[in-house]
């Protein structure tokens, strides 16, 4: 009986030390660049609106990043593809008084590449993905303007992390 509760007392010791180790390893470094054709698009849709954009990829960065090995050097290089909203932007509102921000509604969504990278630049794994409405009755109800395109980031993040689990430790 003294030797379980000795085991038991080892496993939670070792499981506390590798728990720690894995958190004291700094996350993968994760960039966000947009495309030339987006970047184009996005003067149209408000410079402004690249932020929540970047925002919401780099929360799904970090969620996915957290399951890549702890790894010196790691990074996380995302680049926005193409993207629209669903809903129209403050600048599209203000350059186009006929359209209305509950009323008017497009196809939005989004298509991301990323690679996970090792110190030496060299790719050690590839995600892509794409989401556009198929229908304006199957786009988000949401008001907000990128409600698509959020969804599009999401459903990236749970590939990236499917592909860090994917990834040799140490």
């Amino acid at each position: 009986m003294h030797s379980m509760r000795w085991a038991r007392s080892w496993v939670f010791a070792a499981a506390l030390a590798l728990g720690a180790a894995s958190s004291a390893a700094s996350p993968p470094a994760a960039t966000v660049e947009f495309a030339p054709a987006v970047a184009a698009k996005m003067q149209g849709y408000g410079e402004d609106q690249r932020a929540p954009l970047e925002k919401a990829i780099l929360a799904a960065v970090a969620q996915g990043g957290a399951r890549c090995p702890a790894v010196a050097g790691l990074e996380i290089a995302v680049t926005v593809e193409d993207a629209a909203p669903t809903h129209p932007t403050p600048a599209q509102l203000a350059a186009e008084p006929a359209l209305s921000p509950t009323r008017s509604k497009y196809l939005g969504g989004a298509r991301l590449r990323g690679e996970v990278r090792d110190a030496s630049h060299h790719v050690l794994a590839e995600v892509q993905h794409e989401y556009f409405a198929p229908t304006l009755g199957l786009g988000s109800s949401s008001l907000d303007p990128w409600a698509d395109a959020r969804l599009a980031i999401d459903q990236f993040g749970f590939k990236l992390t499917a592909a860090c689990r994917a990834l040799p430790r140490g």
